[in-house]
């Protein structure tokens, strides 16, 4: 019976062994996935994000550990603001950052097409509109940008940041 005991653990121990490494190898794959395809675009989210928020939130966090994966926005004091504590329209400057993010990523890869925004800015007010505007134009560097609005203050705004370089069209009003 001893021996059978001893084989017995001697076989659990190979096994635990086995899936102790794949597990580990598992880890250090996911790990490096992270590192190469989600890393520059969390990286060049946060830089977006920064700009957006003036400052406000310098740094996007991925939590893993959590399940799901959280994404947290991070002050420069080090304080952690979770998506659910940002207000609307921060949130709203997050899903901006994101997709420029992933934009500028992309164009990396293809031929550039034109990105259409359609009142994006919404729910921003001057300041982020402002804000909002940079990243556009940041963006406009690579690809061709079209920014549709009914908000007629907002021209002011994307006057005050592209300058001459705006080719403003306003549609008349049908009545």
């Amino acid at each position: 019976r001893r021996q059978e005991a001893l084989a017995r653990m001697g076989n659990a121990v190979e096994r635990f062994i086995r899936v102790h490494t794949a597990a580990r190898l598992l880890r250090w794959s996911i790990e490096r996935f992270r590192e190469t395809r989600q890393g520059p675009l969390l990286a060049r989210a946060s830089e977006i994000f920064c700009g957006l928020t003036e400052g406000a939130l310098h740094k996007l966090l991925v939590d893993y550990d959590s399940t799901p994966p959280t994404l947290s926005g991070q002050r420069p004091g080090g304080a952690i603001v979770p998506i659910d504590g940002m207000s609307e329209g921060t949130r709203d400057q997050l899903y901006l950052a994101l997709r420029l993010a992933a934009l500028e990523l992309h164009l990396e890869q293809t031929a550039p097409l034109p990105f259409i925004a359609d009142d994006l800015f919404i729910n921003y007010d001057d300041t982020r509109a402002r804000a909002g505007f940079a990243a556009l134009a940041a963006l406009s560097e690579r690809t061709q940008v079209i920014f549709l609005s009914h908000h007629q203050h907002l021209a002011a705004v994307a006057q005050s940041v592209f300058g001459t370089q705006l080719n403003l069209v306003r549609l008349e009003e049908s009545q």
